[in-house]
C-alpha cells in the first residue's frame, strides 16, 4: 500500500477514417463519425461510425460492463470501470472529444473480468473500450460527462508497458526551484486527490497506480504560478524492464509526448521535460539517473517509503 512512452516533437494529426460519417464537433453523439488520431496512435485508433452501446461482430469478444449505462455523469476524473468479457487478452480504453482521440490506455483482463482507471477530461467526451480475439475487435461506447470541473491549464499524463504485478511507476511535477520528494513536488506522497497549494497554483495527482500500465495524471488549473516546472518519472520498484510514456497537454490539447528507454537501475529516474507554464512551452530534457534529480541549487530530498 502507498502513502496516501525518441525524441519529443509536437504532434501532427492523421485522420483515420474507416467509414464516411459526419464528424463530431462538440462532444459525444449517438454515432461517433470519423475519429482523428495523432500519428503515433494510428495503430489503435478506434474506427469511425461507432454507435452507443455494444459494437461487435459474430465471434468477436463479448463486453458486458458492470454498469450498462451509456450516459455516464461523474464528478471525479479518476473513473474506475469494470465488467466481463470473453476476451483473454488485455483491451484498450479511449477518450474521444470532438472527434479527436485525446487519451488511451490498457484495460487489464483477468479470468474473464476487466478493469481500468480512466482519466476523464472536463465536460463531455466519448468513452470507448476495445477487446480483441482471432475473430476481430469489439467496442463498447458510452457518453461520459465530467462535472464540477474546470478545464485544466496543464496536464501531464503517464502510462507504461508493464503490469499488472509489481509494476509501480510514479509521476512527479516539481515546482520552480523545488526539490523532488518534498512539499514542492506533486507526487504520490502528498498530492493524490486533494492536491497541493503553491501560491495560486493547485496541482492534483488523480490516482497513484501501483499495479501497472497507468495512467497517472497531474493537472493544474485554471491558474498557474509562473516559472519553469520539471516533469519527472520514477520506477519505484525498479525490478521490471519498463518503458514509460509521458504526454503533456495545455488546455487539454496534447502538445508533447516522449517514451523512455528501459527504466531500471541505473536508470530508475527519468527527467522528461521542463515546462514554462506562463508561455505554455516545453523543453525536452530526456535524461536519466540512479538517484532523484536535484534542483540546480538544492539536493534531492529523501524518497519516502511506501507501506
Amino acid at each position: 500500500m502507498k502513502f496516501s512512452r525518441i525524441a519529443a516533437v509536437p504532434l501532427a494529426l492523421a485522420a483515420v477514417a474507416m467509414l464516411s460519417c459526419k464528424k463530431d464537433s462538440t462532444g459525444p453523439a449517438s454515432n461517433l463519425g470519423t475519429i482523428t488520431c495523432a500519428t503515433g496512435d494510428a495503430s489503435v485508433c478506434p474506427p469511425a461510425g461507432l454507435t452507443i452501446g455494444f459494437n461487435g461482430t459474430t465471434g468477436s469478444p463479448t463486453i458486458t460492463p458492470g454498469s450498462s449505462s451509456t450516459n455516464i455523469s461523474v464528478s471525479t476524473s479518476a473513473y474506475s470501470v469494470g465488467g466481463t468479457t470473453s476476451s483473454t487478452a488485455n483491451g484498450y480504453w479511449f477518450v474521444v472529444i470532438g472527434g479527436t482521440l485525446r487519451a488511451w490506455g490498457v484495460i487489464t483482463v483477468s479470468g474473464g473480468t476487466y478493469s481500468a482507471v480512466i482519466p476523464l477530461f472536463c465536460g463531455e467526451q466519448a468513452l470507448v473500450y476495445r477487446f480483441d480475439n482471432t475473430s476481430g475487435h469489439s467496442y463498447w461506447y458510452a457518453a461520459a460527462t465530467l462535472t464540477s470541473c474546470t478545464t485544466a491549464a496543464f496536464r501531464a499524463q503517464l502510462t507504461w508497458d508493464t503490469g499488472p504485478s509489481g509494476s509501480d511507476i510514479d509521476l512527479h511535477l516539481v515546482r520552480p526551484s523545488g526539490t523532488t520528494n518534498s512539499a514542492n513536488d506533486c507526487y504520490y506522497g502528498n498530492c493524490v486527490e486533494t492536491g497541493l497549494t503553491w501560491g495560486t497554483t493547485h496541482p492534483v495527482l488523480d490516482v497513484d497506480n501501483t499495479s501497472g500500465y497507468g495512467p497517472e495524471n497531474i493537472t493544474i488549473g485554471p491558474t498557474v504560478e509562473s516559472g519553469v516546472y520539471r516533469v519527472i518519472v520514477y520506477n519505484y520498484n525498479g525490478v521490471l524492464n519498463t518503458h514509460a510514456t509521458v504526454k503533456l497537454y495545455f488546455n487539454d490539447v496534447e502538445v508533447f509526448r516522449n517514451t523512455s528507454v528501459v527504466l531500471n537501475s541505473p536508470n530508475n529516474w527519468w527527467t522528461v521535460a521542463t515546462v514554462n507554464m506562463t508561455a505554455q512551452t516545453f523543453t525536452s530534457v530526456n535524461t536519466y539517473s540512479s538517484g532523484a534529480p536535484a534542483a540546480p541549487d538544492r539536493p534531492a530530498a529523501v524518497m519516502p517509503s511506501k507501506q
